[in-house]
C-alpha cells in the first residue's frame, strides 16, 4: 500500500473488516509484485540488444562485407570497431541486475545465483551466434567445445571464419570468462562465509555482541549499527538457515555462525590483546535458559581478567516477562566487581516508550485497557517516573537551601525534569482490573507507590465499557485523557480501538499491533499503533544500572549546585552534557558500591523478596569500608587519567568531615537503591558463624485484641497488633509475636502457659546494629544475639535472655530426649566470629553530603 507502513496496514486490516481486508491485501500484493518485477523492462531491452548483436554476428560471418554495404546506423553499430552497442548492452544488463537485486538484497545467495545464470546464458548466446557459422565442415560438437573453452579462458586457436572478431564474440568471450569467475567467487563466499565471519569477529575491539535474531532484535541491531562502529558489532547465530541473517549482514555487523553458549566460541571475541574487549553482550534469544547459558559462558571467560578501571562490560539477558526480568535482575545485581548483569524486557521497553508518549500528550487521566504484563509494566514505569521526579525535586530544594550562593542555572530540560508529571489518575479497564491493581501495589517499592498516580479500577470488559466511559466524560476531562489498549493482539481489539478513535477524534489512543521497532505515526485522527519493541523512541534502551547511575548524578548535581568559577562545574553538568569520562565514572561507581557490599557478606535481592521483619541495615564499619573502597577506585582512576586537582587525594588524607560526608552520601545511595527495589540482605541462615539453637523454657501468653506498644530493655519502642500474642517469660521480659510464628514455636500447656519449641539460627554480634523487625525498629547492642525464625524474620535478644531461653543443638536424637529445663547450661560455640555489622538505619540524608 503506497504510503503505508506494514504495521499501519495490519491495523487497517483489523479496523476495516473482511472486505477491507481483501482490498488491503490485494494492494500490498501489487506493491510487492511491482517492486520485485521492476527488473523486467530493462531486462527485455537488454535481451533485445543482445539479440541484435547475435544477429549481426551470424549474418556477418557468412558475408563479411554486409556490414559495409550501407551507412545505416544499425549496420555501423555492428562493425567490429564500434563500442556503442556492447556498451549499451552492458549498461542495460547492469540496470536489470540492480533492479533484480534491490528487493532481494537480503537474499544474497538467490541474487548471486541469478547473476551467474544470466551471465552464462548471455555469454552462450553471443558466443554461439558468432562461432556456429565458422565451424566449417565440423559438427556442432566442435562449437560446444569452443564455447566451453571461452568459459575457462581457452578460446579456439582457429576457425573457418577469418577477419576481425564480431562485436558479439568480443563481448561474449568476456561475459563467459566473467561468469566463471563470478561463479567461483560466489561459491567461495558461501564456503568461506563462516570461517571469514569468525576471523573478522576475533579482531573486534570494544565489542558489542548480540545473540538471537528475530523481529524485535533486528530492529535493535539496526539501531546499534547506526550509533556505534559497525565493525565493533558481532552477531553470533547458531542457525545458519535463519532468514534474518541477510538483514544482520546488511547492517555491516560481523556475523558468526556458531554456538554462543560455547566458551571456545566466545573467548576470541571477548578477549583482547590487552585485556577484556567486551562492552555489551546482548543475549536476546527467546528461551531464557539459553540466554542464561550464554551469560554463564561469558562469565567463565571474564573471570580470567582483572577489573579494568575504564571498562564495565554489561551482560544483558532478554526476559520477556517483566516479573521474571525484575526478579532475575535483583538476583544477579552486584554479584561481580568485573561486570554488570541486567535483564532486558520488551514489555518494559515498550512501557517506557508509551509513558513518554502519554507525558508528551499532556494527559492528566489515563484509561489503561487489558490485563496483561504490558499493562503491569506501564503501571510500574509510571510509579518509577513519579518517584524519580520527587527525588529530583527534593534534591533541588536541598541544593537551594544549603547553597544559597550557588548559581542554579536550569535550562529547559532541567525545568521539564523537575516539573511534576501531568498524569494524576489511572483507570484500569478489565474484568480482572482489581487483581492487576493488587499485583501492581504488591510489586512496586513502597516509596514509588506513594508517589505514583492514583489507580482505580473498572472491573468490566473494556471493549464494552471504554466507549461508554468516554461518552460520559465532561469535555474538559475528555480533553485531558489518553487511552492505551494493552490487551493481547486481536482483530476485535483493533476494531473497537478504531471505533473509539473515530467517535472521539481528540483523544490520543495507543493500540498494540505486533512486534517490531516500536511506535508509529497516527493513522487517522489521534489513533496511534505501537509495537512491542526493544527500542525506546527509536533508541537503544537504557539499561537498569545506567538509569540508576544517571539518577544518582542528577540528584547529586541538583543538591550540589556549582559556584561560578568552581572547577567542579565540569562534573555538575546534566547527564547528556557530561564528558564520557565522568559519565562512565558514575556507572563504575555504582558497580563498585554494589560489589563492595556483596564482598561484606551481603546479597542483593529484589526488595519484595525480602521476608518481612528480616532486614538488617548495613553497619557503620561496613559503610566506611565500602566508602573507602569506592573512593580508592575514584582516586586511582583520576590519577591514571592525569588529574592534578588538589581534591584528588587518597582516603587517608581526606579530612574527617569529608570522610564522614562520603559515608553519609553512600547511605543515601543505598536508600535510593532500596526505593528502586534492590536491597542488600544478610543471606538466609545468617553469616557463616551462625549456628542452630533450640528454644527451652515456658512462657505465659495471651492474644491481643488491640494494638499494644511495648518497650525493650534497651529502650526500643515496638508494638504488637490485634491478633498478635503478648508473651511474658519467667523473668518478666515482655514481647509480642505474630500468630503464625507463635503457634509454630510454642506448645500449649493449659491456660496461658506455653512451652517454647523449635530450632532457630542465631549469632552473636560485636557491633551495634539495627534490625527492621515485625514489631518495629530494634537495636542490637554489642554482645546481643540475633535470632532468625523459620520464615526469615529476625529479632535481637540480650545475651542474658538468650542464655536463659536457648541452648545449642548438637545431636538431633539427643535433642529429642532432652528436657526443657530453663536452667540447663547453654553450650556455646568455642569461638564466636564477628558477624556482618549492621547499624542503625537513620532517616535518609537530604543528599547534602557527597563528592563531585
Amino acid at each position: 500500500m503506497p504510503g503505508r507502513s506494514v504495521p499501519e496496514a495490519r491495523f487497517l486490516i483489523g479496523v476495516t473488516g473482511t472486505d477491507g481486508n481483501a482490498v488491503i491485501k490485494a494492494r500490498l500484493a501489487r506493491v510487492r509484485f511491482s517492486q520485485r518485477a521492476a527488473w523486467l523492462p530493462p531486462a527485455v531491452l537488454a535481451a533485445a540488444v543482445t539479440g541484435y548483436l547475435a544477429w549481426g554476428a551470424w549474418v556477418s560471418a557468412y558475408d563479411p562485407h554486409w556490414l559495409y554495404l550501407s551507412p545505416a546506423w544499425w549496420r555501423i553499430w555492428l562493425r567490429p570497431d564500434n563500442i556503442r552497442a556492447p556498451l549499451i548492452t552492458v549498461v542495460l544488463w547492469l540496470v536489470a541486475l540492480l533492479c533484480y537485486w534491490w528487493p532481494r538484497r537480503l537474499q544474497p545467495q538467490a541474487a548471486g545465483l541469478a547473476t551467474v545464470v544470466a551471465m552464462i546464458v548471455i555469454g552462450a548466446v553471443l558466443t554461439t551466434a558468432s562461432l556456429a557459422p565458422c565451424r566449417g565442415g565440423e559438427t556442432g560438437t566442435a562449437v560446444a567445445g569452443w564455447l566451453l573453452g571461452y568459459y575457462v579462458g581457452n578460446p579456439p586457436g582457429s576457425t573457418a571464419c577469418t577477419g576481425p572478431s564480431p562485436l558479439a564474440l568480443q563481448l561474449g568471450g568476456v561475459v563467459c570468462l566473467g561468469a566463471t569467475m563470478v561463479g567461483a567467487l560466489a561459491a567461495a563466499a558461501v564456503l568461506w562465509q563462516q570461517p571469514v565471519g569468525r576471523l573478522r569477529a576475533r579482531i573486534v575491539r570494544d565489542a558489542t555482541v548480540l545473540v538471537g535474531l528475530d523481529a524485535l532484535t533486528v530492529a535493535l541491531l539496526q539501531r546499534l549499527a547506526q550509533t556505534r562502529r559497525r565493525s565493533s558489532i558481532v552477531v553470533i547465530e547458531p542457525d545458519s538457515s535463519n532468514p534474518l541473517l541477510g538483514e544482520a549482514r546488511a547492517t555491516g555487523a560481523r556475523v558468526m555462525i556458531a554456538d554462543p553458549t560455547s566458551p571456545r566460541v566466545l573467548l576470541p571475541v571477548l578477549a583482547g590483546g590487552r585485556g577484556c574487549a567486551l562492552s555489551y553482550l546482548y543475549a536476546l534469544r527467546q528461551d531464557v535458559s539459553e540466554n542464561e547459558a550464554i551469560l554463564a559462558a561469558a562469565n567463565s571467560i571474564l573471570h580470567r581478567y582483572r577489573p579494568d578501571p575504564e571498562r564495565q562490560p554489561h551482560l544483558v539477558a532478554r526476559i520477556d516477562d517483566p516479573r521474571h526480568a525484575d526478579h532475575w535482575r535483583g538476583r544477579h545485581s552486584g554479584t561481580s566487581g568485573l561486570w554488570f548483569e541486567d535483564a532486558l524486557s520488551p514489555q518494559e521497553s515498550t512501557a517506557c516508550a508509551l509513558v513518554n508518549q502519554i507525558f508528551s500528550a499532556g494527559a492528566r487521566h489515563l484509561l489503561l485497557c487489558g490485563d496483561t504484563t504490558l499493562a503491569l509494566a506501564i503501571l510500574l514505569e509510571l510509579a518509577r517516573r513519579a518517584w524519580e521526579q520527587r527525588e529530583l525535586a527534593a534534591a533541588a530544594a536541598a541544593g537551594r537551601a544549603a547553597h544559597p550562593g550557588a548559581a542554579i542555572c536550569l535550562d529547559e530540560a532541567d525545568r521539564q525534569m523537575l516539573a511534576p508529571h501531568p498524569l494524576r489518575r489511572v483507570v484500569l479497564l478489565d474484568r480482572r482490573a482489581e487483581d492487576l491493581r493488587r499485583e501492581y501495589q504488591a510489586t512496586s517499592p513502597h516509596a514509588a507507590v506513594v508517589t505514583a498516580p492514583q489507580v482505580r479500577t473498572e472491573p468490566s470488559p473494556w471493549k464494552e465499557r471504554l466507549l461508554a466511559l468516554l461518552d460520559a466524560m465532561p469535555p474538559a476531562e475528555a480533553n485531558e485523557t489518553a487511552v492505551v489498549v494493552a490487551d493481547t493482539q486481536a482483530e476485535g481489539s483493533m476494531h473497537e480501538a478504531g471505533r473509539v478513535a473515530r467517535l472521539h477524534p481528540g483523544i490520543p489512543l495507543f493500540v498494540l499491533t505486533s512486534d517490531g521497532p516500536g511506535m508509529h505515526r497516527a493513522i487517522f485522527d489521534r489513533l496511534q499503533p505501537f509495537q512491542r519493541a526493544l527500542l525506546v523512541d527509536g533508541e537503544a534502551p537504557e539499561d537498569t544500572w545506567t538509569r540508576v547511575a544517571r539518577h544518582w548524578h542528577e540528584c547529586y548535581r541538583m543538591s550540589h549546585p556549582a559556584v561560578p568559577g568552581d572547577p567542579r562545574a565540569r562534573t555538575r553538568r546534566a547527564w547528556a552534557q557530561l564528558e564520557e569520562f565522568i559519565r562512565q565514572d558514575n556507572i563504575l561507581q555504582l558497580r563498585s558500591v554494589m560489589a563492595e557490599v556483596v564482598a561484606r557478606g551481603r546479597r542483593w535481592v529484589p526488595a519484595r523478596a525480602v521476608p518481612p521483619g528480616s532486614f538488617i541495615d548495613l553497619g557503620d564499619r561496613d559503610l566506611e569500608q565500602v566508602a573507602r573502597a569506592e573512593h580508592t577506585r575514584w582516586y586511582q582512576r583520576r590519577l591514571a587519567a592525569g588529574w592534578s586537582d588538589s581534591r584528588v587525594v587518597p582516603w587517608a588524607e581526606l579530612p574527617a568531615d569529608e570522610r564522614s560526608s562520603r559515608v553519609d552520601y553512600l547511605r543515601s545511595q543505598l536508600a535510593q537503591l532500596e526505593d528502586v527495589g534492590f536491597m542488600p540482605i544478610v543471606p538466609a541462615g545468617g553469616p557463616v558463624e551462625a549456628a542452630e539453637f533450640r528454644r527451652v523454657g515456658t512462657i505465659r501468653a495471651r492474644r491481643l485484641h488491640a494494638r499494644r506498644p511495648w518497650t525493650r530493655e534497651s529502650g526500643d519502642e515496638l508494638h504488637g497488633d490485634a491478633g498478635d500474642w503478648r508473651v511474658v517469660d519467667d523473668s518478666g521480659d515482655e514481647r509480642t509475636d505474630r500468630d503464625l510464628e507463635f503457634r509454630h514455636s510454642h506448645e500449649p500447656l493449659g491456660g496461658e502457659f506455653w512451652r517454647r519449641t523449635g530450632t532457630f539460627r542465631a549469632w552473636q554480634v560485636s557491633e551495634r546494629m539495627a534490625l527492621r523487625t515485625m514489631e518495629g525498629r530494634a537495636i542490637a547492642q554489642p554482645g546481643d544475639w540475633v535470632v532468625e525464625g523459620r520464615r526469615g524474620a529476625r529479632w535481637p535478644i540480650t545475651d542474658e535472655q538468650f542464655r536463659r531461653s536457648y541452648r545449642m543443638t548438637t545431636d538431633p536424637a539427643e535433642d529429642a530426649d532432652d528436657t526443657d529445663d530453663a536452667d540447663d547450661a547453654l553450650i556455646l560455640p568455642p569461638r564466636v566470629l564477628e558477624p556482618p555489622r549492621v547499624p542503625e538505619r537513620t532517616i535518609r540524608p537530604s543528599l547534602r553530603q557527597g563528592r563531585a
